[in-house]
């Protein structure tokens, strides 16, 4: 049996009502609000986060590829889903692939983890999405969109969804599109886009699926298809004979479209629900359209979760305004005033930096980071061992620091000692300043630092454990 073993996601803390974008620009705005990134978060921190939550559940053991799906990774030339790997301390050997250039490369990267396992060449595959997608300003799409994180782990044991059936579909039709030299999406928004590009692909290819495997509308309990403006997705699901009950709620009031993201972002929603033998029809569109059937396992009882996803939007900070939204958003590209870092420092530092590695003293048991040569506490130099730290813990103590250069002020230092031990000097983001108090639970979180001229830095920080 092949399926879905864990889902995470990722919503941004950070959200912009749709009114406030109307009123920057002077027009009628939608209802609702839009996942909106903070200063220091891209398509990449979104889907590592996401793909952190499926290892919280099932672990790392056994992982041997890890894929990650976007059309706005920060580089265009460099493997972000090789970056997520070391970040997720998973080894030289797992197999890395980054899918781009459609808005359903999460579902293709799915695809393409599917038939490794049917061909008996992985066991267990991670595959993370995450989208920042940047509307043309003054266009619908500016509020329409929303950024996200979402993650699904694909396995052989420990199934909650089997994947009963696939379908693909290819269309080159002109609806949405970003050239090398765009810094915006391009939409040519009509009618006739919405029912060639979305809905003709969607019922296509979700006709061909369910008469593949033999299967009525009405013994689906869910559809669950994103939407690109709140609406044609209720249509494209009536067409294929589904009612209003069966049509699972496509986040775009509360999150946006979320590109790449969406399909896995819903299954996720969907699945926190679901009961065993529930059938759960997933489409995903974008240059043509893909379409999974599931059927819901009784490993889904046993599954145990801290939170639920409403639990998770219900816990936000809404921009001031459009011109903080701005701000927040645009921060690093107008300011490139770090350093350069050389591969040779990467290199040595990887380990201590990206996978987070500390020191632990044989001796007396004391880890501390960074990495070290001699034991802080017992000034043991020879048993020393490099192991991975915990990634949450506790407020030792902070400082509202109002001198950092930031575009949010004050930035918050704070001293965290880690789970298991270690202690660490780190920002803490996603937080009110006035809401941080020592003892604090808090996760750890890889987020942007400051720009060289020529490369994106990343480095850990901390947030509370909400």
């Amino acid at each position: 049996m092949i399926g879905i073993t864990s889902c995470g996601y990722h919503v941004p803390f950070c959200r912009l009502e749709r009114e406030k974008i109307g009123q920057a620009w002077a027009r009628r705005a939608g209802k609702g609000e839009r996942a909106a990134i903070y200063f220091d978060e891209d398509a990449l921190t979104l889907g590592l986060e996401a793909a952190q939550r499926c290892l919280e559940e099932k672990g790392k053991s056994g992982i041997d590829a890890l894929y990650f799906a976007s059309t706005s990774a920060p580089f265009w030339q460099r493997s972000s889903a090789s970056f997520m790997a070391a970040a997720c301390d998973l080894p030289a050997e797992c197999e890395t692939m980054d899918f781009a250039g459609s808005l359903r490369s999460a579902t293709s990267a799915l695809r393409a983890g599917v038939d490794a396992l049917n061909s008996g060449r992985l066991s267990r595959v991670l595959i993370a999405a995450g989208e920042v997608r940047a509307g043309q300003p003054e266009e619908g799409e500016e509020e329409w969109f929303g950024d996200a994180g979402s993650a699904v782990m694909v396995g052989c044991e420990g199934v909650i969804a089997e994947i009963l059936g696939m379908a693909s579909r290819s269309d080159d039709f002109l609806d949405e599109w970003r050239r090398d030299t765009d810094g915006f999406v391009q939409t040519q928004s009509s009618r006739f886009t919405t029912e060639r590009g979305y809905q003709a692909s969607l019922v296509a290819v979700g006709k061909a699926l369910l008469q593949k495997q033999g299967v009525q509308p009405q013994d689906c309990a869910k559809i669950i298809l994103p939407s690109p403006d709140g609406r044609a997705h209720v249509n494209a699901a009536k067409r294929l004979g589904f009612q209003d009950a069966q049509i699972h709620n496509p986040l775009f009031q509360e999150v946006g479209a979320c590109g790449s993201a969406a399909p896995f972002l819903l299954l996720a929603a969907a699945l926190e629900t679901a009961k065993p033998g529930d059938r759960l029809l997933v489409l995903a569109y974008g240059d043509g359209a893909d379409g999974v059937l599931l059927q819901v396992t009784e490993e889904i009882s046993k599954r145990s979760l801290s939170r639920a996803l409403s639990d998770h939007l219900s816990e936000k900070r809404l921009y001031s305004s459009y011109q903080i939204y701005k701000k927040m958003r645009e921060y690093y590209a107008e300011n490139e005033d770090g350093a350069d870092l050389s591969n040779v420092f990467l290199a040595k530092e990887e380990k201590q930096n990206v996978r987070l590695y500390g020191t632990h003293c044989l001796r007396c048991g004391t880890r501390q980071y960074p990495l070290a040569r001699v034991c802080i506490a017992c000034r043991n130099h020879d048993s020393l061992q490099e192991v991975p730290l915990e990634h949450a813990g506790q407020v030792f103590t902070f400082t509202r620091d109002h001198l950092y250069v930031a575009p949010d002020s004050p930035t918050i230092m704070s001293v965290v000692d880690l789970n298991q031990g270690g202690r660490l000097y780190i920002q803490m983001t996603d937080v009110d300043p006035e809401d941080v108090h020592i003892g604090d639970e808090v996760v750890l979180t890889l987020r942007r630092r400051k720009e060289g001229p020529t490369m994106h830095h990343y480095y850990w920080k901390c947030r509370p454990a909400r």
